[in-house]
């Protein structure tokens, strides 16, 4: 028969239960805050935003796997520190500012900021905020959200309303052209026309004769101001692209001068193209004649009856100089000024002969030449004429 247990070895058998049961609940806590603290490092690494925990001098105690993914270093280099070692030292002062404000006021903080790391620039937005434990220590808890694919496509965004509101200007201006000037010369060209139908009826060879010539030039500045408007159009759109090929200068400025002939005649006006030796330039020759035509245009349009235009052409070292010479009515520095501008197509001066223009001419002359590789710029004085004078490039380098 067993005997019963003394007192003082239940005492013994109780404790040792009672320190076994103790240790099996402190080794299950242990187990519980390790599993926990997998859990919470879980969730931390699966958020999209990179998430740091710092003390109250910046030190960071916690990062995410997206942290250091971030700033392209490892975990062992960011923890314990404050991140402005990697920064410039004069820059280290104001990285910290923000981070002892929020731990002073307890004032939240978002701040977007650019931020390089290696050869990638990111655009990062950065939320701060306080956090105060139960002992009264105070903590920074933050979270950065990599924004550089938003704000590329804000700005893509930007630019697309830009550019539509550029193209719905062109074509409010296209428009307003199209229904005022263009309407015009053609109720010219129809009351002409009918004039020349009454005289054909009364066999008057010379007035039907001038009444032809005038519904030619008519039709020539219709097309004009037609071609000018369309171009103007392209480059609203960037549809227009530079074509270099060899062209002899001369023959493509003699070719403008026969074409324009029969205008300068009704104002009884004389171009004169100064011969000067052969040059040949590589240059976009449709652009070009656009340029000489525009500007021998404007050039009849200013002259008093009678007058005359020369057509000079000079080279120089590593150019030419064309210049568009008349003894018109001229300018003054003001007008001169804001001639090559588009706020001026409103308000453009009737010629000599009451000719109408929209203005878009010397704007289109002023991109073209330049996408020629040239400048363009007026000389002028009130009543005694104007030198219109653009440049070429003589080398066959230009794009």
């Amino acid at each position: 028969m067993n005997e019963k247990p003394t007192r003082q070895e239940l005492e013994e058998q109780i404790n040792a239960l009672k320190k076994q049961n103790k240790l099996l609940q402190s080794n299950s806590l242990k187990n519980q805050e390790e599993q926990d603290q997998k859990y919470n490092h879980s969730i931390l690494n699966n958020m999209g935003d990179s998430v740091f925990i710092k003390d109250e001098q910046s030190r960071l105690l916690l990062v995410n796997d997206a942290f250091c993914e971030l700033f392209g270093l490892p975990r062992e280099e960011i923890l314990g520190k404050t991140l402005a070692e990697h920064v410039p030292k004069e820059e280290r002062e104001s990285f910290l500012k923000i981070d002892r404000q929020v731990i002073e006021d307890g004032i939240e903080n978002i701040n977007e900021e650019t931020l390089t790391v290696g050869d990638q620039c990111h655009t990062i937005s950065t939320r701060k905020s306080r956090f105060i434990d139960r002992n009264g220590n105070k903590f920074l808890v933050g979270a950065i959200r990599d924004i550089t694919a938003q704000k590329k496509a804000e700005q893509d965004l930007k630019e697309s309303e830009a550019k539509f509101r550029a193209l719905n200007s062109t074509k409010d201006k296209l428009f307003s052209i199209i229904g005022h000037d263009l309407r015009n010369p053609f109720n010219n060209i129809l009351v002409l026309s009918e004039l020349l139908t009454d005289s054909i009826k009364k066999t008057d060879v010379a007035t039907c004769e001038q009444y032809t010539e005038l519904i030619n030039s008519t039709a020539k500045n219709t097309l004009l101001l037609l071609e000018n408007l369309m171009g103007w159009a392209q480059t609203q759109t960037g549809q227009i692209h530079y074509y270099s090929e060899k062209i002899n200068l001369s023959d493509t400025i003699a070719e403008i001068v026969n074409l324009s002939n029969s205008i300068a005649a009704t104002k009884d006006i004389t171009l004169n193209q100064i011969e000067s030796e052969t040059i040949e330039i590589y240059s976009d020759e449709k652009l070009l004649k656009t340029v000489l035509r525009n500007l021998i245009s404007n050039a009849i349009k200013f002259t008093h009856p009678g007058g005359n235009i020369d057509i000079i052409t000079t080279a120089q070292k590593n150019q030419i100089e064309i210049c568009i010479s008349d003894n018109g009515v001229g300018m003054d520095k003001e007008t001169a000024k804001k001639l090559f501008s588009t706020g001026t197509t409103s308000t453009t001066t009737r010629g000599t002969a009451n000719e109408k223009g929209s203005g878009f001419g010397l704007i289109l002359c002023k991109e073209f030449a330049e996408k020629l590789g040239g400048t363009i710029w007026v000389e002028s004085e009130r009543d005694k004429g104007s030198d219109f004078k653009f440049t070429l490039p003589l080398n066959e380098s230009h794009e």
